[in-house]
């Protein structure tokens, strides 16, 4: 009759829920095994990508030296990097654009200032952080910014470099520079990360500001 079908529904509702709990169970434990085995094992060694665009904070630990936020182009094709941001330039912030032209050593700095450009060319006289990892060492997974990371370090006459990277991407996430002997430090932070291909007009100054750039 009508109770003994509603009967029937109502043990079905329940064996459909039991049934659910049960997976959604079986899938958590699946997830835990799956993420301790990943964790647990020798990950192969990091590849510093070819060209990417990323969003990068840099924390120094010398008062005189300043932090910084910026936009971060890269293409290994061309042997060029850029950098967009603001800094202090004449007691006013200021955007700069820098190129960085390895394949003749030279480095651009572009200032926008109100309404002139001004534009200053000259030897590349600094270092920009790209590992080859050929002698990392693997510690282990860290957590940065709540995200699981692999942690490689390398230790080279007197000074250490700390790498992480997504497991889920093996991409950049931080990279920690020491130096003993200097008592410097830095520290990169990758908040945003996009390895594909770039423009490649992006490395090249428009001819009005190329054909008046400074040589210092």
């Amino acid at each position: 009759g009508i109770n003994a079908e509603y009967g029937d529904q109502i043990f079905f509702v329940k064996q459909t829920k039991i049934l659910h709990r049960t997976m959604r169970t079986a899938l958590l434990i699946l997830s835990l095994i799956a993420f301790v085995a990943l964790v647990t094992s020798q990950p192969s060694k990091p590849v510093w990508p070819t060209s990417f665009s990323a969003s990068v904070s840099v924390r120094h630990n010398d008062a005189y030296e300043r932090h910084g936020f910026f936009r971060w182009f890269y293409d290994a094709t061309k042997g060029k990097d850029r950098f967009d941001g603001f800094r202090e330039w004449h007691s006013e912030p200021t955007f700069v654009v820098r190129i960085y032209d390895h394949s003749i050593g030279r480095e651009y700095n572009v200032y926008y200032h109100r309404d002139s450009v001004s534009c200053y060319t000259h030897r590349i006289n600094s270092t920009i952080p790209k590992p080859n990892f050929d002698a990392v060492r693997y510690i282990g997974v860290a957590l940065i910014d709540d995200e699981p990371t692999y942690h490689w370090i390398e230790e080279v006459e007197g000074r250490t470099v700390q790498y992480f990277e997504t497991i889920k991407y093996r991409e950049p996430k931080r990279i920690d520079i020491t130096n003993r002997r200097e008592t410097r430090s830095e520290t990169w932070i990758f908040h945003a990360f996009d390895q594909c291909a770039q423009d490649p007009e992006l490395f090249d100054l428009p001819v009005a500001i190329r054909l008046t750039c400074n040589s210092v």
